[in-house]
């Protein structure tokens, strides 16, 4: 939430201090905008690379929007932030920190994606011991119907809700599912969306039950068992570094808004000469970006390596 603040704020600031300038570009760029999306409308791909896929799946575990229509949006709002970046520092910073800003703003959305996703997952992994407690149970009241089990358990499952969210979209997704293979498309993006070894070997008892009727409520156990063994191993050996993930989300730009507000108020700058020099020079604007940049970057390495996931 802090490095999106922190990047509508570089835009804004871009915006203001270039507006009079390129006020036609903008235009340009919104009327290419609205017509590229219009042309998308109602349209489907029928072949799809290895990236297209990846990122339909992360779509579709974090925000529930799997389609290729969303995908085509993805791309779209990527591609715009990229060029909108580059436009905004075009003869402010030099050409190579210019050409390093629009990259990583083209990768951004896909990073907050993959952190979101990692939050879910560690979340996830965590309320595997309810989870499959639950649906263990279902499998045996509902006379070793995995289907059913999985459609109970995404109803009555109260206390692990990342958990009832991933089960309910492979509740809906069976529902539409017609062949093995697409069955097995869904258990896949169900392991995924934990992304442990635990939520793997489930896959495959679910595989089992669902595909050959194969009867899996001894294996099922097992798994809650050793899953329950490994969170006391995870209670006595976590380690988290909270101080540093507090002072890279908080303290780092708290101290920029601090310089920002003794300059405004104590040097007596005033707002409009404040922004005047720090987006509408070159000096202001290359060490705003490169602020941004190396904040950005913090940022996503912290969390990803701050969490982590309960696994076997």
């Amino acid at each position: 939430m802090i490095v999106a603040f922190l990047i509508v704020v570089f835009v804004l600031g871009m915006f203001i201090a270039t507006y009079d300038g390129m006020k036609d570009i903008y235009r340009t760029l919104h009327d290419i905008t609205v017509k590229t999306a219009e042309s998308f409308k109602g349209t489907d791909l029928t072949e799809r690379s290895e990236m297209w896929e990846r990122i339909r799946v992360v779509l579709g575990i974090t925000l529930g929007m799997g389609k290729d229509r969303s995908v085509r949006a993805f791309f779209i709002v990527s591609g715009l932030l990229s060029l909108t970046v580059m436009i905004l520092l075009a003869g402010r910073v030099g050409i190579g920190l210019q050409a390093l800003a629009s990259v990583i703003a083209a990768f951004l959305p896909y990073l907050l994606l993959r952190i979101r996703m990692e939050n879910m997952r560690v979340k996830g992994s965590h309320e595997g011991e309810i989870m499959l407690a639950e649906l263990t149970e279902n499998y045996k009241i509902y006379y070793y119907n995995m289907k059913e089990a999985i459609d109970r358990t995404a109803v009555s499952l109260k206390d692990a809700p990342g958990s009832k969210r991933i089960l309910a979209n492979l509740s809906r997704g069976l529902d539409r599912a017609g062949s093995e293979k697409s069955m097995i498309k869904l258990l896949d993006e169900f392991s995924l969306s934990i992304n442990t070894s635990w939520s793997n070997t489930l896959k495959n008892l679910m595989y089992f039950s669902l595909i050959h009727g194969i009867r899996v409520e001894e294996a099922l156990e097992d798994l809650a068992g050793t899953l329950k063994s490994a969170r006391k191993v995870e209670e006595y050996s976590k380690r988290e570094n909270n101080e540093s993930a507090l002072m890279i989300r908080f303290m780092v730009p708290l101290t920029y808004l601090m310089t920002a507000y003794i300059g405004i108020v104590f040097f007596g700058f005033g707002t409009k000469k404040f922004l005047e020099y720090q987006f509408g020079t070159e000096v202001g604007a290359t060490w705003f970006t490169i602020f941004i940049i190396v904040y950005t970057t913090s940022y996503m390495v912290n969390s990803f390596l701050s969490k982590n996931k309960l696994d076997l």
